[in-house]
């Protein structure tokens, strides 16, 4: 048996459970474990995959650390597992030290991002020491993108032997036939515009995430302010997907104009088909899901010029790179697509061709079988494929 854990039901929900799906059609006998959260029912009971509930999240709370701890341990003493694939940074750690004591054989860490690389000072020092450890207790790691795995190895994380990436990275790709590019042609845009009582002219930025200062929330705000009041005319809107007005009035005392927050919402679809760029400023990422469903949708991206940002976006091909921590560049950057149809719809076209080319969920799912194989991981039983 092999186990994946990832804490949170919609991190397993979005990115582990299409692994865990393939893997069991290609003979694998595999399970998904994650905490069952009571606010999250939904997406946990969603999960259709063997899965498991059980707690092994990182707490302030040491005794809660100390009993998730051996709990993990005794289960996987218990059980035997062939290997264990654990995900993100947090909630690796418990479950790689409890398999490591357990001597599980196969401990496999999949990296979805360094935080350490938004902080400075002592929370640095401890984001990046908790990388190392988790590293250090795997067999494997698995960076979630190359210019990612180029870090780990230059910071001394894991060596060149222990860590690699799949292909050019992402911990699942993006299903295309859930955004086939019909979805998002000029007709849907309309559709979903006058949904939301949107004008057909309008220059709609879409932004994707929680409203956190190492998000970039707080800069595209800033940023949005200033592009406003330089452009008075203009009359655009910005979509905030994932936060709603409580967020930004508590930001700057009250919502700039054509602030649109929408709150935390599970279909996208329409938010992607009625804007005509998507921005997150984020401080530091692994391979931002919101862009690759970005570039999957045909649109134009701006993202901050950080390790796993630019894994999908070049500057001035697939979209638009600005400094970190930097709103009036990236009020420039908005004004620069807002002026230039023509440079947007290009920098859409090949933000969608690189989508196809690299990050198809079928490449993905591809890559980790043969990884698997590679790393002495045999399917349980043989699949025969009917025609």
């Amino acid at each position: 048996m092999i186990i994946h854990l990832i804490h949170y039901p919609v991190s397993a929900k979005r990115f582990v459970e299409p692994l865990v799906s393939a893997l069991i059609e290609a003979g694998y006998d595999v399970q998904l474990w994650f905490e069952n959260r009571s606010e999250l029912t939904g997406f946990s009971d969603s999960i259709t995959v063997p899965k498991r509930y059980i707690d092994f999240d990182l707490t302030p709370n040491p005794f809660k650390c100390l009993a998730r701890l051996i709990s993990l341990f005794r289960i996987f003493r218990r059980e035997k597992p062939q290997a264990i694939h654990t995900h993100q940074s947090r909630s690796s750690f418990l479950p790689l030290l409890a398999a490591f004591a357990a001597r599980v054989k196969i401990r496999i860490y999949h990296n979805h991002g360094l935080p350490y690389l938004g902080y400075k000072g002592p929370k640095r020092f401890l984001f990046w020491m908790l990388e190392f450890l988790n590293s250090a207790m795997a067999t494997h790691t698995l960076a979630i993108s190359l210019p990612l795995l180029d870090e780990m190895v230059k910071s001394k994380i894991a060596s060149v032997k222990k860590a690699t990436c799949l292909g050019r990275g992402s911990i699942c790709g993006i299903d295309l036939n859930e955004f086939t590019i019909e979805k998002f042609d000029p007709q849907n845009r309309d559709i979903a515009r006058k949904k939301l009582n949107i004008s057909p002219d309008a220059f709609v930025v879409l932004y994707v995430g929680r409203p956190f200062k190492r998000k970039g929330y707080h800069d595209l705000l800033n940023a949005w302010q200033i592009f406003i009041s330089e452009n008075p005319d203009a009359n655009p809107v910005l979509i905030t997907a994932g936060c709603d007005l409580h967020d930004a009035v508590s930001i700057n005392n009250q919502p700039p104009p054509g602030l649109m927050p929408i709150g935390y919402v599970t279909d996208l679809i329409s938010y992607y088909a009625a804007c005509d760029i998507v921005a997150l400023p984020s401080w530091h990422e692994g391979l931002p899901y919101s862009l690759l469903e970005a570039a999957a949708a045909g649109r134009a991206i701006i993202t901050t010029d950080i390790p796993g940002a630019d894994t999908l976006v070049e500057n001035g091909t697939t979209g638009l790179l600005v400094p970190v921590e930097n709103p009036k560049q990236l009020s420039v950057a908005v004004k620069r697509l807002c002026d230039d149809k023509p440079l947007c719809v290009k920098l859409a076209e090949n933000a969608r061709a690189v989508a196809e080319k690299f990050f198809d969920r079928n490449i993905s799912k591809t890559l980790l079988i043969e990884y698997y194989n590679k790393i002495g991981l045999q399917p349980d039983k043989v699949v025969i494929l009917r025609k």
